[in-house]
């Protein structure tokens, strides 16, 4: 009987300590609604906020978000900066949406020119619908759940942390030219092949295909980058480098300045002073 009394007491004493355990282990923070400043603006550049399909002209200096389509005129050019270390510059007449960029709240100012890798962790996911980007992007916490990719009508690039070019250009009788440069660190292509493609420093991957079979034409075949494409993308990535030499976002805490809960922040296309210390936002 006494027996039976104590193991009921230690019962009851573990069940009372696993509430007040389970409370000291705290919440991960919700992801934020990442930032996104036009570092570099050249030539006739315009956000479209994809939700009202407001139109305003982008300057440099302007903030966006995710849900905005930025489309280039015809030998115009835009660097874009974003809040986890990766930069793009998008070259004329392409079109390019980003559909989705969330982060990790992060106290600390970030000074782009300095991260060698992102803080926290976060989702990009942008979509080329056509046209042409050079991307810079330091190393992403992929174990920890980050996640970037490029999406294409032909497939999507999984970016690991590195410098890469994608192009995709509708051609005559309804073909597409697609390619993907890789100038450092490593990209995965899924597409047109039944098994992802590999394409590290060095390489590049070149395919002509049928825009409404999506049936590649040409073997998808992974080659050596020649001396002239390797030299266009470190021009691009220069332009980078020097666009966000002096870019920094502030510390958003739990969720301020232009990020918000989750996915909720400052709405698309919409402008934001203090975010960046590159310049003042434009008023778009």
């Amino acid at each position: 009987m006494l027996n039976k009394i104590l193991f009921a007491i230690i019962l009851g004493t573990f069940a009372g300590l696993a509430p007040a355990d389970a409370q000291t282990t705290p919440a991960a923070p919700a992801k934020i609604r990442g930032r996104i400043i036009a570092a570099h603006v050249e030539g006739h550049v315009e956000a479209i906020t994809k939700a009202t399909g407001a139109i305003r002209v982008l300057h440099e200096g302007d903030m966006i978000s995710d849900g905005v389509q930025v489309v280039t005129a015809p030998g115009a050019e835009v660097v874009l900066s974003f809040s986890n270390g990766a930069d793009v510059n998008v070259a004329g007449d392409s079109t390019l949406d980003i559909d989705e960029f969330i982060q990790d709240p992060f106290s600390a100012d970030i000074k782009v020119s300095e991260l060698k890798e992102e803080p926290g962790t976060s989702t990009t996911k942008l979509n080329l619908a056509k046209g042409e980007l050079v991307g810079k992007v330091v190393h992403l916490n992929v174990d920890k759940g980050s996640e970037f990719t490029v999406q294409t009508p032909v497939g999507a690039a999984g970016i690991r942390g590195t410098t890469f070019r994608m192009i995709f250009r509708p051609g005559p009788n309804g073909t597409a030219l697609f390619s993907i440069v890789t100038a450092d660190g490593r990209v995965v292509f899924r597409g047109v092949t039944t098994a992802p493609v590999d394409i590290p420093a060095g390489t590049k991957v070149v395919v002509t295909f049928t825009v409404s079979s999506g049936v590649a034409s040409t073997p998808v075949i992974v080659s050596p980058v020649t001396p002239e494409e390797a030299t266009q993308v470190a021009a691009a990535a220069q332009v980078i480098a020097t666009a966000t030499a002096t870019t920094t976002f502030t510390g958003s805490g739990g969720g301020g300045g232009g990020g918000g809960g989750g996915t909720s922040g400052t709405p698309s296309g919409s402008t934001n002073q203090q975010s960046s210390t590159t310049s003042q936002a434009g008023s778009g």
